[in-house]
């Protein structure tokens, strides 16, 4: 027994006998005989429910409690995570069909503008072939005019043509060669312009066409934008309510009991945190998150002794606080290290917080697990942090059975509290998955 620094729960126990301990399939199936912070009793059992966690939220989002994004994965189940949830579901579903509404009038726009642009260009292509027409047809009825004028006035070149072929001494002079060819140029260029009438009059009815579409276009697309405002407020509107029971739901998740063990995701969390920041602080030590997670249930029902409970940043709802350490009910005399500042005992000091630290250790191993500038020993985040530290002082390479006992029995001088913490240790590390501590 060390009595200084006085080690966190020996004080209260140097003289309770060893409890009988059975360890089947890795399940510690017995406890303290008498329940008390810093005791066991019974074994977690496996919930029927296990609650899937949603994607991890954007750490940008306002009022998230502060627990790791990387145990999102993590299950957990409960009554009030799943009523939040669902909650969380009804809204989000509200918000998917408002943005599936908002797209779907996206859509219809960037098709119609994509539509008008390709009319137009059809339109502009229409107009320009019109346009070609009838410049040429008005080219050939001009030079249809011009021949017309100068076959009258020569009275014609069919007769005098024939005339001539008939002669047995033709005398086609240059003149009527002029004229034949005249009259032929003219049937070709009546030709030409009933071409182009054709093609002109195809033109246009495309250009008539190509207008229609667009200005029945042109109508449904301002159709459509006029509901474009509407169903983006609608977005907005149904995206407030997302954000807000999305940290309801994180927030109940949080306080929600993990699968298969008996504590919540911010007491894993705290857990965690603690042995991450030994495995920067010290990695020659090891302690991982399960080897504090069996000393919590142990001394304080991971926070919940007495009627107490974790609010979302790790804090008691109620201090625990153990029995009065004068000598009696097998403790040893540990006088009054704290005025009574962390205990209410002016007298003798008493063993407080979720991992039962006697007030003149906490003094040396008070440590801020949350970042928030406080170190209480009745904060789990606190508390994980500074055994973690006691543990790593005690004995080393934590990971292992033999490191672990030397340091739990460091913690309680006791061969029974050992085993029985190491039973539940080894549990919890069964059956809770979480990310690996490597500190590369």
């Amino acid at each position: 027994m060390r009595s200084a620094p006085l080690t966190p729960g020996s004080a209260r126990r140097r003289t309770r006998p060893a409890i009988a301990l059975l360890l089947l399939a890795g399940q510690v199936v017995a406890g303290w005989a008498d329940a008390g912070p810093g005791e066991a009793e019974g074994t977690p059992t496996a919930p029927a429910a296990v609650e899937l966690a949603l994607a991890p939220p954007s750490p940008d989002l306002p009022g998230l409690p502060p627990v790791s994004l990387e145990l999102a994965t993590v299950p957990v189940e409960g009554t009030a995570v799943r009523k939040a949830r669902a909650a969380y579901d009804e809204v989000d579903r509200a918000l998917a069909g408002a943005q599936a509404h908002r797209a779907d009038i996206d859509r219809s726009l960037a098709g119609a503008q994509a539509q008008r642009r390709r009319l137009s260009a059809e339109l502009a292509g229409a107009e320009a072939r019109a346009a070609s027409s009838r410049a040429r047809l008005d080219e050939v009825t001009a030079a249809i005019a011009d021949l017309g004028v100068g076959l009258f006035v020569t009275g014609g070149a069919s007769a005098r043509l024939d005339a001539a072929l008939t002669d047995e001494q033709p005398s086609i002079n240059d003149q009527d060669r002029q004229e034949v060819l005249g009259s032929a140029a003219l049937d070709v260029l009546l030709a030409e312009r009933t071409a182009y009438q054709a093609r002109l009059a195809e033109a246009e009815e495309r250009v008539a066409a190509a207008r229609a579409t667009l200005e029945g276009l042109a109508a449904d697309e301002a159709a459509v934008a006029t509901e474009r405002p509407a169903a983006v407020d609608a977005e907005v509107g149904a995206a407030l309510p997302v954000a807000a029971k999305r940290v309801d739901y994180e927030s109940a998740r949080v306080l929600a009991t993990v699968a298969k063990v008996d504590f919540p995701l911010v007491a894993l969390d705290a857990y965690h945190r603690a042995a991450r920041w030994i495995a920067f602080e010290q990695p020659g030590c090891a302690v991982q998150w399960w080897a504090l997670a069996g000393i919590s249930r142990v001394e304080g029902r991971h926070g919940t002794y007495g009627g107490s409970s974790l609010d979302v940043r790790g804090d008691t709802t109620r201090h625990i606080i153990g029995i009065q350490l004068n000598g009696t009910n097998q403790t040893q005399v540990v006088p009054d290290t704290d005025g009574g500042a962390l205990d209410g005992d002016p007298a003798y000091d008493r063993a407080v917080g979720p991992m039962q630290f006697i007030p003149g250790t906490w003094s040396r191993f008070a440590s801020d697990g949350n970042g928030d500038a406080v170190a209480s020993p009745f904060n789990l985040y606190d508390a994980a942090l500074a055994a973690a530290r006691y543990l790593c002082l005690a004995s080393h390479g934590l990971a292992d059975d033999p490191g672990l006992r030397a340091a739990y029995f460091s913690y309680n001088h006791a061969e029974a509290y050992v085993e029985t913490v190491l039973g539940w240790a080894r549990l919890y590390q069964e059956r809770v998955e979480v990310p690996s501590l490597d500190p590369s």
